[in-house]
Formats: C-alpha cells, structure tokens, sequence
C-alpha cells in the first residue's frame, strides 16, 4: 500500500470512529454538520418568521384568519396574548428564534465554506441550543399541558432544536471543547 492509500485509510477509520479531524480541532466542521446546522437553522429560521408575522397580523386585526389556526386545538394566536409567549421583557419568544436561528445559520455557512470557529463559540452555539432545548421542554409542557393546544409554528421549532442541539453537542464534544479528556466518543 502506498502511503496515500493509508492516509486515506485512517482518515476514513477516523471518520467512523468519531475522531476529530485536524481541520475539525482547529474549529472547523465536517459538511455534513454545516449542513445540519443551515438547514436546521434556516427552517427555524423560517418557522420563528411566520409567528412574528402572524403576530402582527393579529395585532393589527384580531378577527384575521392566520395560516397557524388550523383548529381550536392547533393555533398560534392563543399565545399571542398569554405571557407564555413573551416569556422576556415582554418580546415575542420568537424574536429571539429568529435571532438564534439566523445565528446558526450564519455559523453553518462560515464553516460550510471551511472557516472555523473559536472553541469559545462552538460552545457559546451549543449553550444557546441547550438553553433552546429547556424553552422547547417548558413550552411543550405549556402547550400540551397548560393551554391544551398546540402551535404548528412552535412545533417547527421545537423539531428542529433537537437534531441541532444533538449535533452540536457531539461536534463540541468530538472536538474535546467540553474540558479535557472529552475528545472523541470512543
């Protein structure tokens, strides 16, 4: 075997077994984890954009027909007007959707392009997708629970946290970000 053929060999071997790459030490990431973050983040993106948008459609006519009422059970514009839907400062929760999801996005396309982030970023991402993880939590309970209800939009967003948070914390974690001896899973 030539020693092209054994680089290629333990690259693929490092591949399979979860092992940072060089390029992934140095803050960078594999395609397939830009990739999970742009798209993620681009329907979050999207799904936080369509509550805003119905939210000032209510506000300017509370009578209008949204896209997110479906039904009694599945709407947005219940939460329109309940302090579960601007949890800080009074601001609509999915400002701040919009806001993280266009971060991600933005993330996603720096390292898609094979730029890196700084180890202090990567776990800056994955603390905002945790903390995302616990507002999916308390407002799934709100939901289900609490009002009896359920928004089209949030659930978007609540399906894509999950994959995203997952992956992050599995980049952060492969990379050995979490302290020291956390690199690579094996």
């Amino acid at each position: 075997m030539s020693e092209l053929d054994i680089e290629e060999m333990d690259r693929r071997i490092a591949k399979f077994e979860a092992k940072a790459s060089e390029h992934e030490r140095a803050g960078g990431a594999s395609l397939e984890t830009s990739l999970t973050m742009i798209i993620t983040g681009a329907i979050g993106l999207f799904a936080s954009l369509m509550l805003v948008l119905s939210e000032f459609t209510y506000y300017k006519n509370p009578n209008a027909s949204l896209i997110c009422d479906v039904n009694p059970l599945i709407g947005c514009s219940k939460y329109f007007t309940a302090w579960q839907g601007h949890l800080l400062f009074g601001v609509p929760n999915a400002l701040f959707g919009m806001m993280f999801f266009a971060g991600i996005v933005a993330l996603g396309l720096v390292l898609a392009f094979g730029g890196t982030l700084h180890r202090w970023l990567w776990n800056a991402a994955l603390a905002g997708a945790g903390m995302g993880i616990v507002w999916v939590v308390w407002f799934a309970y709100e939901s289900y629970v609490v009002n009896r209800s359920l928004c089209p939009f949030c659930l978007v967003v609540w399906i894509v946290t999950i994959p995203l948070f997952i992956v992050l914390l599995a980049r952060v974690a492969q990379a050995g970000h979490l302290g020291e001896g956390t690199e690579g899973f094996g």
